[in-house]
């Protein structure tokens, strides 16, 4: 007797056979976009088993990026520390200018009140002048005659 199993269908992969919906061409790129899927599954790989890859980080680098860090830190911190000095000197001659604008502002004051109309009234009169009245006053000049 010969038993016979139920004939079975074959699929290549999810996609039946047919080519992925999610893979398609970049237009300007070479090659697929996958949307995360394997990049290289059923294609070959040109890299040989015997070729050794070093590593990224080599010492030197490490030493090399260290070095360039650390230069880039001394340098903030001396131009942190100069600016602070910049910042404190600014400060120190604003309050020199302040000083010496009020001193300034006394004096003016001073002044104003020495030669003021006040002063120049009462010195007037000490002297002799007579008021003469509002300023918008016409003056007219006769001729003399001789």
């Amino acid at each position: 007797m010969f038993v016979k199993t139920p004939e079975q269908k074959t699929f290549n992969g999810i996609s039946k056979g047919a080519a992925s919906n999610k893979r398609r061409r970049v237009p300007l790129g070479n090659g697929f976009k996958s949307d995360g899927a394997a990049s290289n599954y059923g294609r070959r790989l040109n890299s040989t088993p015997n070729k050794r890859k070093l590593p990224v980080f080599t010492p030197w680098k490490v030493v090399l990026a260290s070095f360039l860090i650390g230069i880039c830190g001394v340098l903030y911190i001396g131009h942190v520390f100069d600016t602070q000095q910049a910042l404190a000197e600014v400060n120190r001659l604003e309050n020199q200018f302040n000083r010496v604008h009020r001193v300034y502002n006394q004096q003016r004051l001073t002044y104003d009140r020495l030669t003021g109309p006040k002063e120049i009234y009462q010195q007037a009169r000490l002297i002799g002048f007579v008021n003469a009245g509002p300023a918008d006053q016409v003056i007219i000049i006769q001729k003399e005659e001789e």
